[in-house]
């Protein structure tokens, strides 16, 4: 009972761990934060306040056009035969 040296190694161990999973929390919502500014979607040529008609299958055409550049071929046919099935 007087020798100690049993808890201060658990207490070390125990700190240790603790400062290593405060570290990883924070790198990983430093990560994450940083990923969702890169994936924001810019709209500033939609403005929901004004007056004027707003296509939204052009707009939500060229959104797909912008996140899928290398698809345009395939998003056309698809548009188009969904066109074809009215």
């Amino acid at each position: 009972m007087l020798n100690k040296r049993a808890q201060i190694g658990e207490t070390i161990t125990w700190i240790i761990a603790t400062i290593i999973i405060i570290v990883t929390l924070m790198v990983f919502i430093y990560v994450s934060g940083s990923l969702a500014k890169i994936k924001m979607i810019n709209l500033k040529d939609l403005n929901l306040d004004s007056d004027e008609e707003i296509n939204w299958v052009e707009m939500k055409t060229s959104f797909a056009y912008d996140l899928n550049q290398d698809k345009k071929e395939l998003i056309d046919y698809w548009i188009k035969e969904k066109e074809n099935e009215k």
